[in-house]
């Protein structure tokens, strides 16, 4: 069985290309540039050899294909050249190691932001042996458990839980014994489990009758306040860590309909269902499984607890309704006769244009662009339950979103990845500015314009300080707010980028992409460290933009500034 969960483990796996081993750099680059990143990666105090050095592109997420890789020599040095100006995550890839991170985002690597033709140097690797925590994994009859998850919690000094970044998921698998052998693990302290809980929150798809097992902690404890912390120290083994689970208990079946307003069936919409946690709060989510010819739907391997179900809306092109939440509980049995009535829904159509540019290049990077509807001023069901309705813009520009439930809805852009450089600038209806619109049961708004503003303007910052050496880029974050007057009665906001675009490498350097022409205030913001009782720091400097045309900016830290001032 799968489980969704609202605070899921997250993996990245990381596919090495074996270059052949030689006294040369072997390297493979995938864009001409002029730039040139070298350092060296040891091991206490020697170099060595032969380790892979990938360079990523920081706006690239989720395609993690390299920009350029290298592998080390026998004295541990590597020499990345010809490559495009940028921002990367730069990362020593050697899975039983562990190498430091300056990432704020949590990842492995380094962040490196180059300059057209710059020579980046020192940019250096210590890696450390990483743990090893082992086990096997038994039901009550003594017989191994084939093919389970193993979760591998990390404990802070407070005694919270995160799940580490690890390269490889599939050492999380137990094998034809039961056995499992987790490596590569930073030092730290750490609980072990396996299992499903029923009370955080999680929803499983795809389970049928397997079951499942009782979420469980080393040493075969299924309280977490019980469970032994793991200290795992630098290329230390920890053997032995076996669970015992209790007996696998059942999952069930959970079946319905879905009905028109007159009592009709409908067929060919996607439901959806989430489990309901202690504090009324919605958890995981699972969607999209699809009503059959006579309405019907299924839902297999349900955990015992408290469920909501309904309309799936999050991209679905079918849904000309929605629904209101219909909640059920899953004690000891299958469930039948659940009934989801469809309501007729709003439809929002219109179309999107871009100003700043005519070139037919970026023009049809439009149709990566998807619009969401937001509603406005909280929800409007009694249950949690995601009410985000999106659509993808059509290669034309038009645009049409279904099944809105009546209330008040924002727009939005929201492309995942990130495609640089396009910005929602203002909305129209019929002419007149919009900034939300009422819905009510069943309409059609149609003649809405998205006018997008298109910047190919950059800005190229440095950090400094006046006192000996600069923060820990981990404890800064660079925003942005637009100065430049704003059609209609927009507030110009501070944007704070989550995905690296405006991530500050261990130099003190970043780069800020796809700006429209205008006025902006580039805002830093400098966090305490962990236990100081203080307001973060601001630094703010006032810049200009041009398309086409890189700005830069340099923000000097003052040391003796007072606590929670502002530089300017």
């Amino acid at each position: 069985m799968c489980s969704l969960k609202r605070h899921a483990t997250s993996v990245a796996l990381i596919l090495v290309i074996a270059l052949p081993a030689a006294n040369v750099l072997a390297q493979t680059v995938q864009k001409q540039g002029t730039g040139v990143i070298s350092g060296r990666v040891t091991s206490g105090d020697k170099g060595i050899a032969n380790i892979p050095v990938q360079l990523y592109a920081q706006d690239r997420f989720p395609n993690r294909s390299a920009i350029a890789s290298a592998r080390t020599d026998y004295q541990g040095n590597y020499r990345l050249t010809n490559v495009p100006a940028g921002r990367y995550t730069i990362s020593a890839v050697a899975p039983t190691m562990v190498a430091q991170s300056d990432s704020p985002y949590g990842g492995p690597g380094k962040l490196v932001t180059l300059a057209e033709g710059e020579t980046v140097e020192k940019v250096d690797f210590t890696l450390v042996g990483g743990g090893v925590i082992t086990g096997r994994i038994t039901d009550a009859d003594g017989a191994p458990v084939i093919d389970e998850h193993i979760q591998l919690n990390q404990v802070g000094q407070q005694g919270q839980m995160r799940s580490p970044m690890m390269l490889n998921p599939f050492m999380y698998q137990t094998d034809d014994r039961g056995i499992y052998r987790i490596y590569g693990i930073p030092p730290g302290n750490y609980t072990v489990s396996v299992g499903a809980s029923k009370e955080d929150g999680s929803v499983s798809y795809g389970g049928g009758s397997r079951g499942y097992f009782a979420l469980t902690y080393y040493p075969s404890v299924t309280d977490q306040s019980k469970a032994t912390v793991i200290e795992v120290k630098e290329g230390s083994e920890a053997s032995n860590i076996d669970i015992t689970l209790g007996r696998k208990e059942k999952t069930y079946v959970v079946t319905g309909r879905v009905v028109d307003e007159s009592g009709q069936p409908v067929p060919g919409v996607a439901v959806g269902y989430g489990a309901l946690m202690k504090n009324g709060q919605t958890g995981g989510f699972a969607g999209g499984i699809p009503s059959d010819a006579q309405g019907r739907f299924r839902l297999e391997g349900i955990l015992p607890g408290r469920y909501v179900t309904t309309l799936w809306l999050y991209g679905n092109k079918s849904n000309n309704g929605y629904s209101n939440p219909t909640q059920f509980e899953v004690l000891d049995s299958d469930i039948s006769g659940l009934e989801i009535k469809m309501q007729q829904g709003a439809t929002l159509s219109g179309v999107a244009v871009v100003e700043g540019t005519t070139d037919r290049s970026v023009l049809s990077q439009l149709n990566q662009m998807w619009v969401s509807a937001w509603p406005v001023g909280g929800r409007s069901q009694q249950v949690p339950w995601p009410e985000l309705s999106r659509t993808q813009i059509a290669p034309d520009g038009t645009f049409t979103i279904k099944g809105l439930r009546p209330g008040k809805f924002s727009l939005s852009l929201t492309p995942f990845p990130p495609v640089p450089g396009f910005k929602l600038s203002r909305i129209e209806h019929d002419g007149v500015p919009q900034r939300e619109f009422e819905i009510t049961q069943g309409t059609q708004i149609t003649g809405v314009r998205l006018v997008i503003q298109y910047g190919s303007g950059s800005i190229r910052g440095i950090i400094k300080t006046d006192g000996d050496a600069l923060p820990d880029p981990r404890r800064m974050s660079i925003g942005i707010r637009p100065l430049t007057e704003m059609t209609g009665s927009q507030v110009p906001s501070i944007q704070v980028d989550q995905t690296g675009r405006y991530a500050i490498d261990s130099r003190g350097r970043f780069l800020i992409e796809g700006l429209p022409t205008g006025e902006y205030e580039v805002i830093l913001n400098i966090y305490p460290n962990d236990g100081e009782r203080r307001r973060p720091v601001l630094v703010r400097q006032r810049v200009s933009v041009t398309n086409g045309s890189e700005s830069e900016v340099t923000l000097t830290i003052n040391t003796t500034q007072p606590e929670g001032g502002n530089n300017e």
